[in-house]
């Protein structure tokens, strides 16, 4: 009879936990944000159409956002009277999903590796923030996590258990638009090595289907509403004309983004002509993409160039924490507490990036390095080619850091497997010839004290 402690009583889970909850809680009840900022605001607004009866409108922007994360505010303010008590039901959803987490890294690679995972994530400061925030990043991550070992789970069993990752990634789906192609990744990742298992192309079925069926309503009732083809969202045309316009591409984050309103309108008189939107949301996407299309056309060049800028632009290691303390968003905060705040961000950002690299060409195996491996580089892709935002590493961050944790759990035997292998070390090196740079690119425009010194 075995006497092997079950995980969920390991003092790790336990003392991680109790952590990662205390440090969400706090900031969120002694330093409360007052006010909201750029797309917050817009979530606001949305969620007090939903209130008035008028659902997902958004004429005033002239785009369509997915409806997950203002409907689920809109709810909040029917229960509470409160859009904003989200930040409370996104923070306990994404501290359950830690411990799915750890059990999911505890299978898969002992409790040292969970352990350390656990901690990683609990103490992230960029994760911290965007709990106490009202963007969609946290939920979005959390659901992503939800879905990668509910793949892990569908594995295991037989074609029905598709069904849960199915939903899960129509979750996604409903929660940011980006999520729309993710599906493909996760139906390979349930048939890798068991295509030729009884009913595997069942289970990838099942996917299918529940994630429709989650999507489905949603872009049934949008489309009729507007008049043309909704999925989830339709903001390409928007991000279309921030990363592929006649001035570079744009980003909001603090030393190399345009923070002030002056200064975006400044882009909206230099910039291609917008469209009229009084065309509505569909014809209006379709035209600001039509532009972006153009202008690609007749820029080639200038397009291609620009990659490695939006990609720099997404690895930011700052975020928007920086952004916020710089700004001096958070007043209560104690001053000491600022500088290492935003010091830590990068640290993390680092940790996640390099460790995460070492750790997926070390110790990744099979499904789960083949299903990160294309999310973070799907993800990667459609920044390449639109728009690039610090805020938009953060749930590929989140994901990464679950390889940093398996490498850092045990360095000296991770290092023996990568070198072990040829294409394992060569390919880890090149990845971070790539990813370095390019996280250095503006690392210095988070403190401006560091120009000074050049």
């Amino acid at each position: 009879m075995s006497t092997a402690r079950p995980w969920y009583r390991d003092q790790t889970l336990h003392w991680g936990m109790l952590v990662a909850t205390w440090l969400r809680f706090l900031p969120m009840v002694t330093w409360p944000s007052q006010t909201c900022v750029r797309d917050e605001c817009t979530y606001l607004g949305l969620s007090s159409r939903i209130m008035a009866g008028e659902g997902l409108s958004q004429a005033a922007a002239g785009w369509l956002w997915a409806p997950g994360y203002p409907y689920l505010m809109a709810a909040h303010d029917w229960a509470m009277g409160l859009p904003a008590a989200v930040k409370v039901t996104q923070t306990l959803i994404f501290l359950v999903s830690l411990v799915v987490v750890y059990r999911g890294m505890h299978r898969r690679f002992g409790k040292r590796t969970a352990g350390t995972t656990l901690w990683l994530l609990a103490l992230s400061p960029t994760l911290i923030f965007f709990g106490a925030s009202l963007w969609s990043e946290v939920l979005y991550t959390a659901v992503l996590f939800f879905a990668l070992f509910a793949l892990d789970w569908a594995r295991r069993g037989g074609p029905a258990r598709g069904l849960l990752p199915g939903a899960l990634v129509g979750i996604c789906v409903l929660f940011r638009g980006v999520a729309q192609y993710m599906l493909p990744i996760f139906m390979l990742g349930l048939l890798w090595k068991r295509h030729k298992e009884p009913g595997a192309y069942k289970g990838v079925a099942a996917m299918a289907l529940a994630a429709t069926l989650f999507v489905a309503p949603y872009s049934a009732t949008a489309t009729e509403r507007w008049g043309g083809f909704v999925l989830s969202d339709r903001t390409m045309g928007q991000m279309m004309w921030l990363g592929n316009n006649t001035f570079d591409p744009v980003t909001f984050d603090w030393g190399n983004g345009t923070l002030t309103k002056s200064g975006f309108n400044k882009l909206l008189r230099d910039g291609r002509e917008r469209c009229d939107k009084k065309l509505g949301p569909i014809a209006w996407d379709d035209c600001e993409r039509e532009g972006g299309v153009a202008f690609i056309k007749s820029e080639p060049r200038e397009f291609v160039s620009r990659v490695p800028l939006r990609l720099a632009q997404l690895m930011n290691p700052h975020s928007f924490l920086t952004r916020h303390l710089r700004w001096g968003k958070w007043r209560e905060l104690p001053r000491w507490t600022r500088e290492p705040l935003m010091v830590s961000t990068v640290i993390w950002s680092f940790v996640a990036i390099v460790f995460g690299t070492l750790g997926a060409f070390s110790r990744g195996r099979g499904w789960m390095l083949l299903v990160t491996g294309l999310i973070v580089a799907y993800h990667g892709a459609a920044i390449s080619l639109l728009a690039g935002l610090s805020r938009y590493r953060v749930p590929l961050d989140a994901i990464w850091l679950l390889w940093a944790g398996a490498f850092l759990a045990a360095p000296i035997e991770s290092l023996k497997l990568l070198v072990g292998e040829r294409w394992r070390w060569v390919g880890c090196g090149l990845a971070l010839a790539v990813f370095l740079p390019l996280m250095l690119w503006f690392l210095p425009a988070g403190f401006p004290e560091w120009r000074s010194w050049s």
